[in-house]
């Protein structure tokens, strides 16, 4: 099946697009659109690597792939055995998690048309396993069906240990609501005899010889995005602190740095400026 892109966000496509090249995904999740996104761009990477020592791919990688990893450590040493992605877009992780762990209970969810479109492609492809799911969830919304605590408390099984995930969203909204969103998120969560929240965000990191180049990427991407992007927090302590803030038990921000030369991750002439941060309910 070709995947209809008509309506998919441009920075879905290209982020979508950059997984698929790096061989992180699969080619059913890619389209004609998401290929010349991803090819007009590469001139734009290569001078933004070479002049600022950053670029939007290789944080995108270094993103995904310390989150997996993360969520990698949980599975296999916390006994984690349910997963609910937040906003999955065309995010591979349902795919293939599903599959390497077949005990593993994976559910996506976002707004109504994308789950549509990815429960479609994915029955499709026959690529929708026993313990893969899609459905619906704004997390703006309470109560049945989409509301975050009747897909918390309802739809998932509160007897497991679970992680929730959010990649490329967060920096959407401004701080005030996300960590609004967090606190409520964090309260929910506590039905689960262990649970653990994994996202990724852009600080201010106003230090930063790269941070020329992140507020023009944050203008730009504000334009195509229609939607105004956020950084949130000015320095690690400060991610720590107000995750706490929020009610977490425990929180790491994890730095891409700290992992070069321990997992494939491109590395950045100057600092990066995405982090992933892990916290514990």
């Amino acid at each position: 099946m070709i995947m209809d892109s008509s309506s998919i966000s441009f920075t879905a496509l290209y982020t979508g697009h950059v997984w698929y090249e790096n061989g992180m995904s699969a080619k059913f999740f890619t389209s004609t659109k998401s290929s010349a996104l991803f090819r007009a761009l590469q001139p734009v990477e290569y001078f933004a690597d070479k002049i600022v020592g950053v670029n939007l791919r290789d944080l995108l990688l270094q993103r995904h792939i310390i989150m997996d990893h993360r969520i990698r450590h949980l599975i296999e040493n916390e006994g984690v055995t349910q997963i609910l992605e937040i906003a999955s877009g065309l995010s591979p992780r349902g795919y293939l998690f599903s599959r390497e762990y077949p005990e593993l209970r994976y559910v996506e969810a976002d707004l109504p048309g994308m789950a549509s479109r990815k429960k479609t492609l994915l029955r499709d492809e026959g690529a929708l396993a026993s313990n893969h799911e899609v459905i619906t969830c704004n997390f703006f919304e309470s109560g049945a069906p989409s509301g975050l605590d009747y897909v918390l408390q309802d739809v998932l099984d509160t007897s497991k240990p679970t992680i929730i995930i959010t990649e490329g969203l967060i920096n959407y909204f401004d701080l005030n609501t996300i960590s609004e969103v967090w606190r409520n998120m964090q309260s929910l969560a506590t039905v689960f005899p262990k649970a653990w929240y994994i996202t990724d965000l852009m600080p201010r990191l106003t230090h930063a010889p790269s941070y020329k180049y992140v507020r023009v990427a944050k203008f730009f991407l504000s334009g195509i995005a229609r939607a105004d992007v956020n950084l949130h927090y000015g320095t690690n302590k400060e991610i720590f602190d107000g995750f706490q803030g929020c009610g977490f038990a425990e929180t790491t921000v994890h730095q891409p740095e700290d992992y070069y030369g321990k997992l494939p991750i491109p590395e950045c002439k100057s600092e990066s400026v995405v982090r992933v941060v892990e916290a514990k309910v």
